[in-house]
Parts: C-alpha cells; structure tokens; sequence
C-alpha cells in the first residue's frame, strides 16, 4: 500500500525517466524508498536502513521458497520500485557490487579535490582521501548519518532545536530522545547522500552555458552596483532604504523590473495552475505549508508548456546569469569582484505561502557540499503587498560558531557557520522586486504572511 502511493510512485517513476545510469538510479532510490519503508519496519521490529533491508530481502527469499504468492508479491513490489521482478542471485550480484565500485570510484574521481573533499571527511576520511577510499566508504552512508544524529543530541535539545537550529521547534515538539533521534538521522541521511550526489554528477550534465539563455532586459537591468554587492568585499554599507547592505553578506536587491500587466496575467495563470492541482505542497520540514509548481525549460517543447505570461518571466530571469557575468567582466581588477562560472539550470520554482506558511531559517547550499547552487534568484510577484502583510524574506548576519568550529567531525567547517539570529533585515516582497544573493553564504528565512504570497526562483549553479 505504501508502495502505491501516488505521490511516492510519481517520485520513483520521475527518477526513473530522468536517470539512465542504473547506479544513480540506485543511488537516488534509496533515500526514496527508506523514507516509506521506516513505519513498516518499525512495526516488524526490523532496523532501519539498508540492513533491515537486507533483513527483509533474506525473509523474503526463504519464504518464497514454499509459498508462491510471496514471491509473486514481492515481484509486484519490486516493480513499483521500477525494478526487476527477480532479484538476481548472490554471484551475480557480487560481481555487480565490484562493477559498481570500480564505477563510482571513476565517477567520484572527475570530480575534483574540493568537491570531493567535504564528502571525504564527513566520512570520516581524510580531506584528501582517494576516489576508491571514498567509493569504499560510500554503504556507510546510513551508519554515518547513526553517528552524526547521536552525536548532536548528546549536546543537548537547546543545541540543535529552535529558530536557526537543526530543527525547527514545532517540528520536535513532545519528541521524546528516540524520535528526535529518528528525525536527525533522516536529516543526516539525507544531506549525505546530496553530498554524493553532489560529487558524482558533474555539473555540466545537467545545464547549459549562462549566454544560451542571454537577453537585453536582463543585460539592461544588471548594473555594476549590482555585481559588486554580490561578488565584490563583503563590507557592511548602510544606506538609508537598503537595510541589506548593513549585514555584508551578498545581497542585491532590484525594484520595479518586470510589466506590471504582464505581473497581473500572470498570477491568473498560477491561480489557473493551482486550480488544476499542480501547485504541490512541501514535503521539506522546515518549510512548512509552502507550495509550488516547477516551470522547465530544457526544451523548446517544454519552454511551450509553460503558460504565456510566466514562460516570458522565466525567460527573462533565465537571461540574468549571463547578464551577471557580462557586468562582472566590466568591472576593473582593483573592485575584486570575484564571479564564479555560472551554469544555468533551465528550471524555475513559483511558490507561494499563505497564513501559516513560513520557511525557517537556513541557505540554500551548505558550502556547495550538497548541491551547485551559487546564486539565488527572486522574483516577487504580490500587487497588493502592503506593510503587515508579512511573508517579507528575511536575512540574517552570520557568525561563528567556537564549538563547531573545533568539531573532531566532518562537515565542521559548514557547521562553523552559524546565523546571527539577533542580527537581521526583513525584505519587503514588492512586486516586481528582484532579489539576488550568494546561496552558499545567505543565512535566510521567509517569514508567515498574513495574505497569499508568490515569488519566483532560479537558482544558478557552479562548481
């Protein structure tokens, strides 16, 4: 029944059709499909991870032995995993586990050193451990996620739940130990696995160069002022009306960018979209109540998909990474302006938030650790905004955190970075109002609005 699902069938047969390469494909459904195995086999007392899944295939199999409908069910199972009905026997898959880890040692060693590093040592390698040292320590995954939820709680609930923290309060709220426990693990487990898939999937596979997608809106809008305060010293600036820049940390923020009419056309289309049902709700917990829809532009066929009025907003924001790298290129060596080489990812998000939506403190890449995300593109797209209507995104300073900092574990320098929860400035969501900033260094928030929000996002990758 579980298996059944529509939402988690949905995800496994997106997978499948987005991932030729049996061992990604693996790779991705395995977080899948742990996340529906846990409550079955915590009720069979089995323990979670891939050894309750040896457990149950080990059961399964001496069963099937002298009940054929077992068999025959546990064919029909596999096959909503989008796999073979007969699992193949023990030499075979021996033989594929060493085919597959001479391939991921390949995969894991076109990436390079500071890519492949962070996954090294939150396995407890050292930084420059060798792509076979890695592959090897990959099925520690899960036990290493055990080791990194044990760890944080033995620090204590005030360490790891509350605004800014690991979890959020509502979220560990009457949890005792053991569910808190359960929750870190998944939380652990599935950053990990973001950092492998992070190192194996070189990020040209997966989008295309800024200048495909340039355009003179975009190369209009970007000013030097712009590139600056997004790539240039990270110098806090106070400037009345530009709270932002107070904080130093790579803000920039355009007004009055897109047609109002054009604005106006296209919240009738989101309404027409939600209506219809495609306007999904979140599955990220610290997310909480946000919905979205995903916009592609892969394709010219997908491009068409995408109702008028939003394919041309899209377009438009898929023109500002190269119009960014145009401005940055402009600028003299003695501003320091230090652009990274964007990639674009033709997919935009149109979310909205509503009373009882808030997206909690956090960045949209952790150091470039689980994803390629470099910078972060808003589009607002509220008529109406009026102060008080809350739903303003919310940007914190930083700051470092002493103890993280001297962690024996992986991933400490990520976890040395820490937001300012005392130090922050709100961002009015203005339509028309374009927000920009570093992904792998904004500490941020969207705060509950008290009337509907929408905001657009493209986020722009690199290495």
């Amino acid at each position: 029944v579980a298996y059944g699902e529509p939402t988690f069938q949905g995800s496994i047969r997106k997978l499948r059709a987005d991932v030729a390469d049996e061992l990604k494909f693996l790779t991705g459904l395995g977080p899948l499909a742990a996340a529906v195995q846990a409550p079955v086999f915590e009720r069979f007392g089995l323990p979670r991870g891939q050894r309750g899944v040896i457990l149950m295939k080990l059961a399964i199999r001496q069963i099937s032995t002298w009940n054929p409908d077992v068999k025959n069910l546990a064919g029909d199972l596999r096959e909503m995993l989008c796999l073979p009905r007969e699992e193949e026997d023990i030499t075979s898959t021996i033989r594929k586990a060493e085919d597959g880890l001479m391939e991921l040692e390949k995969q894991i060693s076109k990436a390079p050193l500071d890519v492949r590093g962070p996954l090294a040592e939150a396995l407890l390698l050292p930084y420059k451990a060798s792509p076979l040292e890695i592959a090897k320590a990959v099925p520690r995954l899960h036990k290493r996620a055990e080791e990194l939820a044990e760890h944080h709680l033995a620090r204590g609930r005030e360490s790891i739940v509350g605004e800014g923290k690991l979890l959020p309060s509502e979220e560990a709220h009457g949890a005792s130990d053991e569910q808190l426990k359960s929750k870190l693990l998944d939380l652990f487990e599935r950053y990990l696995q973001k950092m492998l898939s992070r190192v194996i999937t070189p990020l040209d596979t997966f989008t295309k160069p800024p200048e495909a997608f340039g355009c003179s809106w975009a190369r209009q809008l970007v000013s030097h002022r712009a590139v600056t305060e997004l790539w240039g010293p990270r110098i806090a600036r106070q400037i009345p009306g530009e709270d932002w820049l107070g904080l130093g940390v790579g803000v920039t923020v355009l007004d009055n960018t897109v047609d109002k009419d054009l604005v106006a056309t296209a919240h009738l289309e989101l309404a027409a979209l939600e209506e219809a049902g495609q306007v999904t709700p979140s599955k990220d917990p610290c997310n909480v109540g946000a919905r979205s829809v995903w916009l592609h532009f892969e394709s010219p066929e997908e491009t068409l998909q995408a109702p008028p009025a939003l394919r041309s907003l899209c377009q438009q924001l898929l023109g500002l990474p190269d119009a960014l790298l145009r401005a940055a290129a402009a600028c003299s060596p003695n501003e320091a302006v230090a652009a990274p080489r964007l990639r674009v990812h033709p997919h935009i998000m149109a979310a909205s938030y509503r009373r009882g939506a808030e997206y909690h403190c956090h960045k949209d890449s952790y150091s470039g650790t689980d994803n390629q995300r470099m910078v972060t593109v808003l589009l607002y797209l509220n008529d109406d905004w009026r102060p008080g209507d809350g739903g303003e995104l919310r940007v914190y300073g930083d700051r470092l955190d002493e103890e993280a900092a001297q962690a024996p574990e992986g991933l400490r320098k990520e976890a040395a970075s820490m937001p300012d929860m005392d130090r922050f400035v709100d961002i009015a969501p203005l339509s028309g109002r374009i927000v920009m900033f570093r992904s792998r260094d904004v500490w941020h928030a969207v705060r509950e609005p008290r009337e509907q929000r929408w905001a657009m996002t493209l986020w722009v990758m690199a290495d």
